[in-house]
């Protein structure tokens, strides 16, 4: 099979159940991908569109265990019958946690592993490496260690390593999830041109529906795993408008700070090969939320990590409340999942009782999954267990490293709601996340980290970056785009 060629895709009834689950993961899927068509996946947290892009690529189950039925077709010949080194050069999959799919130890030898492997001439190696890392502006990373790359950054690097290959038809699993609102937007920019020059098929899952539209794609939405509707794409609300919705107005909130102590930070200054943050100071009250913005590798996740005890300042402090009880989530879900089973996750703090453990998964949307491996759960179902076990040790300081990844508009809100309630609990909330509309309506303090940091009023810290050009971290930017 070659790549330059762009195939159709048939799904034909297709059924994928895994191991220890009673709901099948996708059941009775049935549709046809034209070649050079767009394709837009959404559904709700769990409903199968990871399955699908999985199957599609050959990985299920190749390479991941499930009964699959049904059949796909790929220019007409059956996808089981293709060796997967036909097959990989041909479709290509950008899954949707990073960490998962880097595999070597620098970026540039993992951006040449697909060619190298293609037995492609030396030459043409470096050319392709050379352009798929300027396609994603990281060029400047080459020679990085890809251990010490943030999200934002593995992110581009694997949607850069399948662009080396220069598969006919791409697969993209929430691409921008981790990626800060300027590099989402040159991905999607990527995407058009790619769409407009070689006449690619992309199907691509994700939740940020407006910036799509450019892309003409056909929306395919999802649930319970099945295909439930198809149709053409024109403006489709995106999370901005949830977080209008479930955010909490400022102006009309209760008065719920305590008498508790406060988190201050005094000239801190820390950074791994180069500095990342200098010289700041800030104090968080009980009861503050503070949203943490800014580009990939600026230092939002290290902050966390200093406010965690997990790394130590280079200079300043860090003063934390007495008696202090942190609850972390982790910006990779399986970095805080050690159980083998949810339940045993869940009590990774000590027993509980069946009713409890019964509620608590409810709570969560995670109902009977008590007994599933954890590691096989969606990435969004990882994150709503890694928040319920954050939220068990009743923490008076929350760090939450992009909780939104991974959910649909109701998980969305239920997460919202935790934070909503932990603030009224008094407990002091860091936010990191890209979701620039819902750091407006939701925090009451916002730190942008970049060239400089600025920290102040949600209103004032958006008026400076729309001054000084940064209007790519303001909440207009996506309405914009739409």
């Amino acid at each position: 099979m070659s790549s330059g060629n762009v195939p159709s895709i048939e799904i034909n009834r297709l059924f994928v159940q895994f191991p220890g689950r009673n709901q099948p993961a996708l059941s009775d899927v049935s549709a046809r991908i034209e070649p050079g068509q767009t394709i837009a996946i959404t559904g709700p947290s769990g409903c199968g569109k990871t399955t699908l892009l999985r199957t599609l690529a050959g990985f299920i189950p190749d390479m991941i265990h499930a009964d699959v039925r049904g059949e796909i077709r790929v220019d007409g010949r059956l996808l089981k019958a293709i060796d997967l080194s036909q097959l990989s050069p041909a479709i290509g999959l950008v899954q949707q946690d990073p960490d998962s799919q880097v595999c070597t130890l620098r970026v540039r030898s993992e951006v040449a592993f697909g060619p190298e492997n293609l037995c492609l001439p030396r030459q043409d190696v470096e050319s392709r490496v050379a352009n798929a890392l300027e396609a994603l502006g990281i060029t400047h990373l080459a020679d990085r260690d890809t251990t010490t790359l943030s999200g934002g950054e593995k992110q581009r690097l694997a949607v850069a390593s399948i662009l080396a290959m220069r598969p006919s038809v791409i697969l993209l699993d929430e691409p921008t999830a981790h990626l800060d609102p300027a590099g989402a937007k040159k991905l999607f920019d990527l995407l058009r041109q790619l769409q407009q020059q070689m006449a690619c098929t992309l199907v691509i899952v994700e939740h940020r529906l407006p910036p799509l539209t450019s892309l003409n794609p056909q929306l395919w939405i999802m649930d319970s795993g099945q295909l439930v509707q198809r149709k053409e794409t024109r403006i489709h609300e995106d999370v901005f408008n949830l977080s209008r919705q479930a955010g909490a107005d400022r102006s009309g909130r209760m008065n719920c700070r305590t008498s508790g102590h406060a988190l201050r930070i005094e000239n801190l200054s820390f950074g791994y090969q180069e500095r990342l943050i200098e010289d700041l100071s800030l104090t968080l009250e009980p009861g503050t939320i503070l949203g943490v913005i800014g580009p990939n590798g600026g230092g939002k996740t290290t902050l966390l990590r200093l406010m965690a005890g997990l790394e130590h300042p280079d200079e300043g402090s860090i003063v934390r409340p007495k008696k202090t009880i942190v609850g972390m989530v982790f910006q990779h879900p399986h970095q805080q999942i050690f159980e083998r089973t949810v339940r045993r996750d869940l009590e990774i703090e000590g027993p509980l009782d069946d009713n409890v453990v019964t509620s608590s998964l409810e709570f969560a949307r995670l109902s009977g999954l008590e007994e599933v491996p954890p590691h096989s759960l969606s990435l969004g179902e990882q994150r709503r267990l890694t928040v319920l076990t954050a939220l068990r040790r009743t923490p008076n300081l929350l760090l939450l490293d992009e909780p939104f990844i991974g959910q649909d508009r109701d998980n969305v809100a239920w997460i919202v709601e935790q934070i909503r309630r932990a603030r009224d609990r008094g407990v002091i909330v860091c936010l990191v996340t890209h979701d620039i509309p819902m750091v407006e309506t939701l925090c009451d303090r916002l730190l942008y980290l970049g060239e400089r940091a600025i920290l102040g009023d949600p209103h004032d810290v958006f008026s400076e970056l729309r001054v000084s050009g940064h209007s790519a971290f303001t909440p207009g930017f996506w309405e914009a785009v739409g």
